[in-house]
């Protein structure tokens, strides 16, 4: 359960370049026509909540040009610049691993300002077996699972004041702190041939929302969008699945192999963007069958954002970190510089973390 955690933690800080804002992604045809497709549930107006067996490709391609909807990258672009546009995001957060027939929650909250200023907590619970009700409370408008937390087996508290990204992770008694000294790491980066200066703090894992946006963007190919109506809300729905060069360099994975092997190994991704917003509400990985043959999916980690409030004035103390008395911090900065320089030089490895910190450290975001 944990693995599941830290690969997609994982991910979302692959440390390579985030890709530019116009990253090309599959056309409608080319998406229509390939088997690989990423399968959808067969009526896009309900949640695939549980295993979702894939339509003929050609009559979801019809279904999102009827729709007039925009295309993936152009709707996840206008996701980003709107994120950018904000002074200040903040909302809970609620995490749900499924896997080997057992769930896993974990809980907080999020908060990001101007000035690549974050701060996320999160309380991990203990993991427990799965049950076939438990596909319906993964519905998105379902009320989330009540969670006390003095039953939390692991906390994860992240703080970036837009200098020193730190890291607080608890387990049980183990306690560790990091310490990223983002300038530093940010100036070494534009010196590497290659590296778009431009989306260094994004690549960093600093770039909150719209850093995970991008990273999507840059490590995955799309289908057509398709939209949903839940109650009174439209979604517009982005599904994606890793791309050749993701597959190849991060996941070392064979090209004529579909579905990776590993059961903590995600292979899509899909995005629920709520379409008056424009803001994501739900970031969901899914696991392919193993057999290929088999076209459906589920559910693996849910991340789902909840009471977003716009444009408060929020704390500076918020985005202030003071560690733990009796706690040493580690500065990971020049293992991080290091890490970067390499990418340059070898291809990514499975779990992309700078030496000293594990994935499962950093934040799920």
């Amino acid at each position: 359960m944990f693995a599941a955690l830290a690969v997609v933690l994982a991910i979302a800080l692959h440390q390579a370049p985030a890709g530019s804002a116009d990253e090309k992604s599959v056309s409608p045809d080319a998406a229509a026509t390939d088997a690989k497709t990423p399968p959808t549930s067969t009526d896009p107006s309900k949640t695939p909540t549980a295993d979702a067996p894939a339509p003929d490709p050609a009559t979801q391609a019809a279904t999102a040009a009827s729709a007039d909807v925009p295309q993936p990258t152009d709707l996840l672009n206008q996701v980003r610049s709107k994120l950018q546009s904000l002074d200040s995001l903040k909302c809970d957060l609620h995490q749900t691993v499924m896997m080997s027939s057992m769930k896993l929650h974990a809980a907080g909250t999020y908060a990001e300002a101007s000035g690549n200023r974050v701060h996320v907590e999160f309380r991990i619970f203990p993991s427990q077996p799965a049950v076939k009700e438990d596909t319906k409370k993964l519905a998105i408008d379902a009320e989330p699972t009540a969670l006390a937390p003095e039953t939390a087996r692991g906390e994860l508290t992240q703080i970036s004041d837009g200098s020193v990204l730190f890291t607080h992770w608890k387990n049980g008694d183990t306690v560790r702190v990091t310490r990223r000294n983002l300038r530093d790491i940010m100036d070494a980066a534009t010196k590497v041939a290659g590296y778009d200066a431009d989306h260094v703090a994004m690549d960093l894992g600093v770039g909150g929302l719209r850093g995970l946006i991008s990273r999507i963007e840059s490590l995955m190919e799309f289908a057509p969008v398709t939209t949903k109506k839940v109650g009174e809300s439209d979604f517009y729905v982005v599904r994606g699945r890793w791309n050749a060069k993701t597959r190849k360099e991060l996941f070392q994975l064979p090209d004529d192999v579909i579905v990776d092997p590993r059961p903590h190994v995600p292979e899509y991704v899909v995005i629920y963007i709520d379409a008056k917003t424009l803001l994501p509400r739900r970031i969901e990985y899914r696991k392919r069958a193993a057999d290929p043959a088999q076209k459906f999916d589920r559910p693996m980690v849910t991340l789902d954002l909840r009471n977003v409030v716009l444009n408060e004035a929020l704390p500076d103390n918020m985005f202030v970190f003071a560690t733990p008395e009796g706690v040493t911090e580690l500065d990971i900065t020049e293992q991080t510089i290091l890490s970067i320089q390499q990418t340059t030089q070898a291809p990514a490895t499975a779990v992309p973390a700078p030496a000293g910190e594990t994935p499962a450290t950093e934040a799920p975001k």
